[in-house]
């Protein structure tokens, strides 16, 4: 039996608590229709996106982020959970 402090096991739990806890955050500021309330908006507002923005509005700093966060998001996935790409 795995150890509860051993990385297999120390990980996913982690992360799963950190993401549940913001996301729990996030649903009730939409659930209780403030919106003004959510990390979104608040990064929206810095970076004066407007909302339902085109993919034609975007440019090519805008995609790459977007490519470097998608990579790194599915290979921590990946890493953590199903123990490839370690």
């Amino acid at each position: 039996m795995k150890g509860l402090w051993q990385p297999a096991v120390y990980w996913p739990v982690w992360l799963s608590l950190f993401a549940g806890t913001f996301l729990l955050r996030e649903i009730w500021a939409l659930v209780t229709h403030r919106t003004q309330d959510t990390l979104s908006d608040w990064v929206w507002d810095i970076l004066r996106i407007t909302a339902h923005e085109p993919l034609t509005g975007w440019n090519g700093t805008d995609y790459l982020v977007f490519g470097a966060w998608l990579t790194l998001f599915s290979w921590l996935t990946w890493h953590f959970f199903f123990r490839v790409f370690a």
